[in-house]
């Protein structure tokens, strides 16, 4: 089996960072548009009922991404990006992952700078 044009022989993907950056750019913004419309046409409760992992795992990676970009000074999302309800669906779900409470959230709260 030979590896695409985006991997190497290894199977780990290939190229300069900026390259690997501008795929990922263009792997967000199809994600978006499929996002989008499977909100309306039942997609994302079929994507839990096939893939009940799915959902967790696009989570965990969108926050590891934001965590590195945040400490690089990338805007935090805006009120356009995400409702007040998903904002607190979100955020509850991350600190009850990790058994934290909303004193826990105060503290780091306090500490950001963004």
């Amino acid at each position: 089996m030979s590896a695409s044009p985006s991997e190497s022989p290894s199977g780990q993907p290939s190229g300069s960072p900026a390259a690997r950056a501008g795929r990922i750019a263009a792997l967000v913004d199809e994600l978006a548009g499929e996002v989008e419309v499977g909100l309306g046409d039942g997609a994302l409760a079929a994507l839990v009922a096939a893939h009940p992992d799915a959902a967790r795992r696009l989570v965990a990676v969108a926050a590891r991404a934001y965590a590195v970009a945040a400490e690089e000074d990338a805007p935090a999302p805006s009120g356009t990006d995400l409702t007040p309800t998903e904002a607190v669906v979100l955020a509850t779900a991350a600190l009850r992952a990790h058994d934290l409470n909303p004193f826990d959230l105060a503290l780091w709260f306090s500490r950001s700078t963004s």
